[in-house]
């Protein structure tokens, strides 16, 4: 315990140390450096911390995991500035406009102008991309903290919690040691994406973590709403409806699309666009590109590929809890998303808690080199961060095929030999 303690406290002073930087742009082998050395306290944290252990273990996890959170939630989102366009929706839409019409560089819109969240937006040519479930959430936030970022970061972070939760919950009811949650509540990918940058992606955890818990207490209408109430911040979670069981599917697709249509309906009623710059968010946006889009530039290509793997993993392993078979799911659609954000893999690591994976857990900290987008002028993430990034799987690729091919091998020559010994055929 008295290790695990020591972990929990190199990582809590490594996220202090991040949040202590004005611009990590500026400083991005500081970042890089710190981050390795969160990343390894998470490491040993997580190798460390006994299967067994008791409450006392639980409550230790635990709270270096809200003090880590606590450290970071004051830091500037400057690694992205997303947070801003969250508080320029809302203020967009407070002001009775709609942010899927008008893009903030637009006249009707120069009033609402200032010189702190403004000046911070990106793509000010671009309308807003986040869907109905995303605007209201960033509305309600507004109520509460108007023009506030860090209001919007600690209202997503208290998401966050509540999928710490979700995640204590699938691993009861499958059976695994509590204690486990410190491959989820230790990431420090979910610490800086989710409490220092602000990513919305922390309201993903308890929507996809709830519907894995959900769905393995058989509880399939619930596992759909929450899918639904994920896929109203971003589209991707509706892909693990494909993961339920063939029995649950119209229990769960029903009240997925109750709940897509109750965000959707008011737009379409009001006969308004909903898809704002998402169009030219997959045609002109260009950061760290996926399998398929290295290769070529076509987007149907991307989404049939993505397409073949839900359809290629939906059929495979069965048996398995949802939990184990979204790991595979959610890192193929990763990995063959037109753009990989280091953020985007906030939403698979609730699930290595469940399913642990050396190679993926391994990748949701170098997937952060792809920041080295901000060494290179003109802005570009560099071959050799693209290299780096992608070890992990390229070694666990190659070791899955070694021991595949082997115990083929293997299994082959054990029946070339034991073949003499087999009984003759019956005659008779």
């Amino acid at each position: 315990m008295i290790r695990v303690a020591a972990a929990g406290a190199g990582l809590v002073a490594a996220c202090a140390a991040i949040a202590s930087i004005p611009s990590l742009p500026d400083a991005i082998p500081f970042f890089f450096l710190l981050f390795g050395a969160a990343f390894v306290c998470y490491a040993a944290g997580s190798w460390w911390t006994p299967s067994v252990g008791g409450p006392r273990i639980l409550v230790l996890v635990l709270g270096v995991a809200l003090m880590a959170r606590l450290a970071l939630v004051w830091a500037s989102p400057t690694l992205s500035t997303d947070a801003y366009r969250y508080v320029w929706d809302a203020r967009v839409a407070r002001a009775g406009l709609d942010p899927y019409a008008h893009a903030p560089w637009a006249k009707e819109l120069e009033p609402l102008r200032d010189r702190e969240v403004f000046p911070n937006l990106n793509h000010p040519t671009w309308r807003t991309v986040y869907p109905p479930g995303a605007q209201a959430f960033f509305q309600a936030v507004y109520r509460l903290r108007p023009d506030s970022v860090l209001g919007m970061k600690l209202a997503i972070g208290l998401a966050e919690l509540v999928g710490v939760a979700t995640v204590l919950g699938c691993l009861a009811a499958g059976g695994r040691p509590l204690s486990r949650v410190v491959v989820y509540a230790w990431n420090p990918l979910v610490l800086v994406e989710v409490w220092g940058t602000g990513h919305l992606d922390g309201l993903l955890v308890p929507a996809v973590a709830g519907a894995a818990w959900a769905a393995m207490r058989r509880r399939y209408a619930l596992a759909g709403g929450l899918l639904g109430a994920g896929a109203l911040v971003k589209l991707y979670p509706a892909a693990m409806l494909s993961l339920l069981p063939i029995a649950g599917w119209p229990a769960a697709l029903v009240a997925f699309a109750v709940v897509m249509l109750a965000g959707y309906g008011p737009f379409l009623l009001a006969g308004a666009t909903v898809l704002g710059s998402l169009p030219r968010y997959l045609a002109e946006e260009y950061f760290n590109p996926g399998l398929v889009r290295s290769v070529v530039e076509s987007p149907s290509a991307m989404f049939a590929a993505a397409g073949l793997w839900i359809l290629a993993v939906s059929i495979g392993r069965r048996e398995e809890p949802l939990p184990a078979r979204a790991v595979p799911l959610i890192g193929g659609l990763l990995l063959l998303s037109p753009n990989i954000f280091p953020w985007y893999a906030v939403w698979l690591t609730p699930f290595l808690a469940f399913a642990p994976s050396m190679p993926w857990t391994a990748f949701t900290g170098t997937v952060v080199l792809a920041y080295a987008f901000f060494l290179h002028q003109p802005w570009s993430v560099p071959a050799w961060a693209r290299v780096l990034e992608f070890v992990p799987l390229a070694l666990g690729a190659s070791w899955w095929l070694a021991t595949s091919i082997s115990a083929r091998t293997g299994g082959r020559r054990i029946g070339r030999r034991e073949r003499p010994f087999l009984p003759a055929p019956d005659d008779g």
